[in-house]
C-alpha cells in the first residue's frame, strides 16, 4: 500500500493568516459551502446501555463493498461542525458513504445520551464501527478524526487493534491532542485562554441544556460552571466517568502512550504552531512504524487555510483527506484486478496442460495428501 502522506503536498497558507491563531480562527469564520443536510440518522447502543447518535450520508452510486469513513469531530463539536460537513460532502461526491458521529452529549446525541463525552472513549467508537460493519460487511473502513475524535481514533487503533483487525484499514487524523495533561494545561497561557473560555462557555452551556432535557442525566452536582477546562473536567466529567481527578482521566484518555501499538496505515496531520494542541508532545511518545506525521511550519489548530492552489476550494485539509481516501480505493481496486488476473492465469495454465502433465499434477497431490 501507498504511503497515505502521499497525498499531503506542502501547506502553504493564505495571504494573511500565517500564524497559529490567525489560522484557528480563521477556519472558524471562513467555514466554506455548507450543503444541505441530507443524511440518514441512526441510533447506535453502547457498551453502558447509553446511545448516541450517527449520520449517514450515502452517495447514490456507492454499492456494498465500496469504502466507508467514519468522521469523529472535535470537543464542543457535531455532525454540522463546518469541517464535518465539508469532509462528507467531497467524500460523498467521490461516491464514499460516510458517517459522521456525535458523540454523547453532543448534536442530535444532546437529548438521547445519559453520558458525556470521554476524551478517550474508545468502547464508543468501537460500537459505532460494529454497527457500520454490520450494515455493510464487505466495506473496508477508514477512520477520520479532528481534535479530540482524533485522539479517541488513535488510542482505539493502539489499545483495541485487535478489535478492529480485518475491518478498519486505515486511520486520518487532525490536530490529535496525544497527552491531555499538556493539552489542558497549554490553554492557561500563552494568549490561548481564548480557546478555554470558548470550550468552557460551549460545555457549560450544554450542561445546563441537558440537566433541563435529559431523564436520567449522569451527574456529578457540580454546583457551579468553572472558568478552567481543568476544573470543568476535575469536578465533572472525571468523577462522572469514575476518575478521581481530571489528571488521571487525562492520562488514561490520551492516545500518547499507545501510538507504538498502531498496525494500520495511519497520518497524523498536525501543525507546528498549533495554539491548542504543542507539536512538542509528539517527539515525547514512541510512534509504530505504521504512523506517518505530517506537520506543516503553519495551519493553526484545524486551520490549514492555503493559499490558492490547485485545489478547488482553500480548504487544504479537506482536499488531502479526500486525495489519500481515493488513493486507499485506488490501491484496493488494483489488488482486486491484480487477484483476478492471477486467477485468470491460473485457470489458463490448468486448461493448457497436456493430460499426461494433468495426470501427473494429480498424483502429485495425492501424494502429498497422504
Amino acid at each position: 500500500m501507498p504511503a497515505l502522506s502521499e497525498a499531503f503536498p506542502s501547506f502553504y497558507p493564505k495571504r494573511y493568516l500565517k500564524n497559529g491563531h490567525s489560522q484557528t480562527l480563521g477556519a472558524y469564520f471562513l467555514r466554506g459551502k455548507q450543503p444541505d443536510y441530507s443524511a440518514k440518522s441512526h441510533i447506535v447502543e453502547l457498551f453502558d446501555n447509553d446511545r448516541l447518535v450517527i449520520h449517514d450520508d450515502k452517495p447514490e452510486s456507492w454499492i456494498t463493498g465500496d469504502r466507508i469513513v467514519i468522521l469523529m469531530h472535535g470537543l464542543c463539536g457535531s455532525h454540522k461542525a463546518p469541517y464535518m460537513v465539508r469532509a462528507a460532502d467531497k467524500l460523498n461526491r467521490a461516491g464514499v458513504r460516510t458517517f459522521r458521529v456525535d458523540m454523547r452529549g453532543f448534536g442530535d446525541s444532546t437529548y438521547i445520551s445519559r453520558s458525556h463525552l470521554h476524551g478517550g472513549c474508545s468502547q464508543d467508537l468501537l460500537s459505532v464501527i460494529r454497527y457500520v460493519n454490520q450494515l455493510s460487511p464487505l466495506s473496508a473502513i477508514s477512520l477520520v478524526g479532528y481534535s479530540i475524535g482524533g485522539n479517541i481514533i488513535l488510542r482505539t487503533a493502539g489499545k483495541w487493534r485487535s478489535k478492529i483487525e480485518g475491518i478498519v484499514d486505515s486511520a486520518i487524523t487532525i490536530c490529535p491532542p496525544v497527552d491531555l495533561v499538556e493539552c489542558a494545561g497549554n490553554l492557561r497561557h500563552n494568549g490561548n485562554r481564548l480557546y478555554e473560555r470558548y470550550f468552557i462557555k460551549n460545555l457549560g452551556q450544554q450542561l445546563i441544556l441537558r440537566r433541563k432535557s435529559v431523564d436520567g442525566l449522569i451527574d456529578s452536582g457540580m454546583a457551579k460552571i468553572p472558568n478552567r477546562l481543568i476544573h470543568f473536567d476535575d469536578q465533572f466529567t472525571a468523577p462522572c466517568w469514575g476518575y478521581s481527578n481530571a489528571i488521571e482521566y487525562y492520562r488514561d484518555a490520551s492516545s500518547g502512550p499507545w501510538l507504538d501499538k498502531i498496525e494500520i496505515p495511519t497520518v497524523i496531520v498536525t501543525a507546528k504552531d498549533d495554539p491548542v494542541v504543542p507539536f512538542s508532545m509528539f517527539s515525547r511518545f514512541a510512534m509504530s512504524s505504521e504512523i506517518e506525521l505530517v506537520a506543516p511550519a503553519q495551519g493553526g489548530h484545524l486551520g490549514f487555510l492555503a493559499r490558492k492552489t490547485r485545489d478547488p476550494d482553500r480548504h487544504w485539509m479537506d482536499w488531502r483527506i479526500c486525495q489519500a481516501i481515493e488513493n486507499l480505493q485506488t490501491t484496493k481496486e488494483n489488488k482486486n484486478l491484480d487477484r483476478n488476473k492471477t486467477t485468470e492465469t491460473s485457470k489458463t495454465t490448468e486448461i493448457s496442460l497436456p493430460p499426461l502433465q494433468r495426470h501427473a499434477r494429480r498424483q502429485s497431490k495425492h501424494a502429498v495428501q497422504r
